[in-house]
């Protein structure tokens, strides 16, 4: 007993020392107020945080969780190799101007995970080839995980240094599991050797890169989520929507802003979340999803819609949340797929719009949806379902009659009781069999 609390007084005494003596590391090195400084414990290890406006002495014995620059006051000079043998976590660079970037600015960090560049300039530019994709030649960038790059002006004369290749910047880094690229210049893919390049990217997001094709995106086999906007000349060079099927791991895709007129050769049985939006969309035809079975949420918004079957939406079971805005007054996603087997469906719209349906399955859905948002009602059985209905309806009989194509087919009988104020439906099912397609519903009082 006694050696375990003289153990746990020397474990504490060293902590705070330990502590004591990281914290004064900020007020002793960085009270500027050039530099905000904070301590951080990471990993079971001390560090420390930078925020800066300009460049500060930076200690070599020192683990830096983050330097930061944040719209600097003065030119970030790069000549004589600032972060040269430092333990640097991630990096950041916004609203600044990069003067004397050579290939050696960035050599000999330990650590690097992240590394960021927005929205600031390079004034000068001196590595061996006078491009700025040189920099990522360095040791340095051998186990980064994330590079963003955005909105990076040059002043260089030559257009043609200002292009990344990205097949070889995949190349530079090849433990990269997130890339986001916006408003920079990519080359167009060049059909290089290319089978082991991007193999932990999971996330992509390419914004305005200015191409007008893209290394096959089968080839980046562990991709989770893909977004690409305002890139319309990749859809039209290559296939690359019916190339999604072949990513077995993909999640998500996000295409805005590509001018896509129709949706084709969509297939994938991983993806669960679609975003379509503000593109030029103006029809969907029917089953468009049905081979995208995983299906949860799926936005389209910002089309102009003007035409959707009203079997669009069949064959996704998983269906969620449906976003969309429709400006035609004639015409409604809320059918017959929809109506009768999403209860749960959340539908996003427009503020203006207004949906047009005068599906009298419209009685059932809601019956649906309200047995799932009532579920718990414990004074009722759990075969009675809560409706919101307000007026006064004596007992009444609904019954739906739905016939599929060689399908095995329920008749469901809604029987309405009243309650006082509140209304109540209990459902009654007799099986059937019919091998034709319609729809009826009757009303039996």
């Amino acid at each position: 007993m006694y050696l375990s609390s003289n153990l746990f007084s020397i474990i504490l005494i060293l902590f705070f020392n330990f502590h004591f003596s990281s914290s004064s590391i900020c007020s002793e090195y960085y009270s500027s107020p050039s530099c905000e400084c904070e301590d951080i414990t990471y990993n079971d290890q001390y560090y420390i945080s930078l925020k800066c406006t300009s460049l500060p002495n930076l200690i070599t014995n020192i683990n830096y969780r983050t330097i930061e620059f944040e719209t600097c006051i003065e030119d970030l000079n790069f000549e004589k190799k600032p972060f040269n043998d430092l333990t640097i976590n991630i990096l950041r660079i916004r609203h600044c101007n990069l003067i004397h970037l050579n290939d050696q600015s960035f050599i000999n960090i330990k650590e690097f995970e992240k590394f960021y560049l927005e929205n600031s300039t390079i004034k000068s530019l001196l590595t061996l080839n006078g491009n700025f994709q040189d920099i990522f030649s360095s040791n340095s960038f051998q186990l980064l995980k994330s590079l963003t790059l955005k909105n990076i002006h040059y002043h260089q004369t030559n257009f043609h240094d200002k292009k990344l290749n990205f097949e070889l910047l995949l190349q530079q880094l090849p433990r990269l599991y997130r890339l986001e690229l916006m408003n920079i210049y990519l080359d167009d893919y060049r059909y290089y050797d290319i089978k082991s390049i991007g193999q932990y990217l999971t996330y992509l997001s390419l914004t305005n890169t200015h191409q007008i094709s893209l290394v096959p995106i089968e080839y980046l086999k562990s991709l989770e989520r893909l977004l690409i906007r305002h890139l319309p000349e990749i859809f039209h060079t290559q296939p690359l929507i019916s190339s999604l099927g072949k990513l077995k791991h993909l999640k998500y895709i996000l295409f805005e802003h590509n001018q896509l007129k129709t949706i084709e050769n969509l297939q994938s049985y991983t993806i669960d979340d679609i975003d379509l939006s503000s593109n030029l969309i103006e029809s969907i035809h029917e089953y468009t999803f049905e081979h995208v079975p995983k299906l949860r949420q799926l936005t389209l918004t910002g089309n102009p819609l003007n035409y959707i079957d009203k079997n669009a939406f069949c064959g996704i079971e998983n269906l969620q949340r449906l976003s969309i805005n429709i400006k035609h007054r004639l015409i409604s996603p809320l059918d017959n797929c929809i109506l009768i087997h999403y209860p749960h469906l959340q539908i996003i719209q427009d503020s203006q719009t207004k949906f047009q349906c005068n599906c009298q399955l419209m009685n059932i859905f809601h019956i649906q949806k309200q047995q799932q948002s009532n579920s718990k009602l414990s004074s009722l059985p759990s075969n009675y379902i809560a409706t919101d209905y307000h007026e006064v309806i004596k007992e009444k009989i609904f019954v739906v009659y739905l016939f599929f194509f060689y399908t095995s087919v329920f008749i469901d009988e809604y029987v309405q009781l009243s309650i006082g104020s509140n209304h109540y439906y209990k459902k009654r099912n007799n099986n059937k069999r019919f091998f034709i397609t319609i729809i009826i519903i009757c009303s039996v009082s």
